[in-house]
C-alpha cells in the first residue's frame, strides 16, 4: 500500500507538471510532423527498391520456378541480380552493397544476410523462406503425382503459388512511420530526468528527511519512485503512439503489445539510469546537463535523426551497435513491417540488464545515506 501511495505521488507530479508534458508530448509529436512532412515530399525515407543478388546452379525445376518467382516479386519492388561469382557474391553482401545473396545449388535454397541487416533485409529472407516453402509443396505433391507438373505446364507458378504474406505491393516504409517510432524512441530518454528529479525534488524541497522519518522502508520509497516514473513516461508514450496513428496515419503492424513490451522496457532502463543518476550526482542541474550531452549521441547513433546506413559510414554503423536505441529501433520497426521477433530478445537485453544495475547501484547508494 505504502508503494502504491509513492507511485500515485510520483505520478501526479510528473503528469501535472506542464513543462514535462509539454517536452515529452508536444515536441516528439510536432517533430513527427516536421519532419514527417518534410521527408514525404522528398522520398528519402523509405524502403525503396529491395535489392537482392542470386547465383543460380539449381537443377531445373528449380531453376525454372525461381525464374517466375523473379519476374512475380519485381512487380513488388525487388530487384534480383545474377552473380556467377560465389565468393563475391558473399563479399558484397559483407560491405552491405545488397540485401540479400540467394545461392541456388541442385535442389537447394541457401539465402546469406549481413548481420546486420534492414528490415529490407529481412522482408527478402521472409520471401524467400515463402518461395522455398511453396517449393517444397509443389515438389512434395509432384513426387506422389508426377503428371502435376506436367499438368502445370511444367511448372506453372502463378501469384496464388507465390504466396508471400510478409510484405504487401510495393510496401513502403513513410517518413511518418519512421519518425513516429524514432521520435517515440528518442523522446523516451528524455524520460530518465524525471528519474533524476524524482530524487533530486525530495532534496532540494527538504521532504526526503520527512519521508525517511515516517514507518516507509527505504526500498518502499525506491520501488515506489521507479514504478511511478515508468508508469508516466508509459503514459506519455502511449498519447504519442496514439495520435501519431490517428492524426498522421503512422503504421504500428498487429501485434502493438510487443511493440508495448519493447517500449516498457526502454522506459525502465531510462528510468533506471536517471534514478540512479539522481542519487550519484547531488545537483539535479548537472545530472541534467550530463543527460543532455550523452542522449543527442546515443539517439543519433541508433538513427534517431537519420537511418545509420544511409550515412554511408560503416564506422557508424559499427559504433551504432553500442546504442541501446539502435536495438529498440531495430526491434520496433522488424515487429512491424516483417512480423520478425528475432531482435526482440536482444532489444530486451540491452535495456533490463543495464537497468538492473542501476537499479541495484540506486538500492546501495540509498541504503548507505539519504537523499
Amino acid at each position: 500500500m505504502r508503494i502504491l501511495t509513492i507511485m500515485l505521488k510520483e505520478i501526479k507530479e510528473i503528469l501535472y507538471d506542464k513543462n514535462v508534458m509539454a517536452i515529452m508530448i508536444l515536441l516528439p509529436i510536432v517533430l513527427i510532423g516536421i519532419l514527417g512532412f518534410a521527408f514525404s515530399s522528398t522520398s528519402d525515407i523509405k524502403l525503396g527498391d529491395i535489392k537482392v543478388i542470386y547465383t543460380d546452379e539449381g537443377d531445373t525445376v528449380l531453376s525454372q520456378g525461381f525464374d517466375i518467382f523473379i519476374k512475380e516479386t519485381d512487380k513488388m519492388g525487388v530487384k534480383f541480380v545474377e552473380i556467377k561469382d560465389i565468393s563475391k557474391g558473399i563479399s558484397e553482401i559483407e560491405k552491405r552493397k545488397y540485401d540479400g545473396y540467394v545461392f541456388l545449388k541442385g535442389k537447394d535454397i541457401t539465402f546469406y544476410k549481413n548481420a546486420h541487416g534492414d528490415i529490407k533485409t529481412e522482408i527478402a529472407e521472409s520471401m524467400i523462406d515463402s518461395f522455398v516453402d511453396t517449393f517444397k509443396g509443389m515438389t512434395a505433391i509432384a513426387s506422389q503425382n508426377p503428371a502435376f507438373l506436367k499438368n502445370s505446364g511444367d511448372i506453372n507458378l502463378n501469384r496464388e503459388f507465390i504466396n508471400i504474406t510478409s510484405i504487401d505491393r510495393k510496401v513502403k516504409q513513410t517518413s511518418f512511420d519512421y519518425y513516429s517510432v524514432t521520435m517515440l524512441t528518442l523522446i523516451i530518454l528524455y524520460g530518465a530526468m524525471s528519474g533524476v528529479f524524482s530524487i533530486d525534488m525530495e532534496r532540494t524541497k527538504k521532504t526526503g528527511r520527512r519521508i525517511l522519518a515516517s514507518p516507509v522502508k527505504k526500498y518502499e520509497i525506491l520501488i515506489g519512485k521507479v514504478l511511478g516514473v515508468t508508469f508516466s513516461v508509459f503514459i506519455q508514450a502511449l498519447i504519442i503512439i496514439f495520435f501519431s496513428k490517428y492524426i498522421f496515419g503512422t503504421n504500428w503492424g498487429n501485434d502493438i503489445i510487443t511493440v508495448f513490451v519493447i517500449i516498457i522496457s526502454e522506459i525502465i532502463f531510462v528510468v533506471g539510469l536517471g534514478v540512479s543518476l539522481g542519487f550519484i550526482i547531488k545537483n539535479g542541474a548537472m545530472a541534467q546537463g550530463l543527460l543532455n550531452g550523452i542522449i543527442p549521441f546515443i539517439a543519433f547513433l541508433g538513427g534517431s535523426y537519420y537511418p545509420v546506413k544511409e550515412m554511408g559510414s560503416q564506422f557508424i554503423e559499427r559504433l551504432s551497435n553500442f546504442s541501446p536505441i539502435t536495438w529498440t529501433n531495430t526491434a520496433i520497426f522488424n515487429v512491424i513491417w516483417v512480423g520478425n521477433y528475432q531482435y526482440v530478445p536482444t532489444a530486451l537485453m540491452v535495456n533490463l540488464i543495464p537497468a538492473a544495475f542501476f537499479i541495484v547501484l540506486s538500492a546501495y547508494l540509498f541504503r548507505r545515506e539519504a537523499f
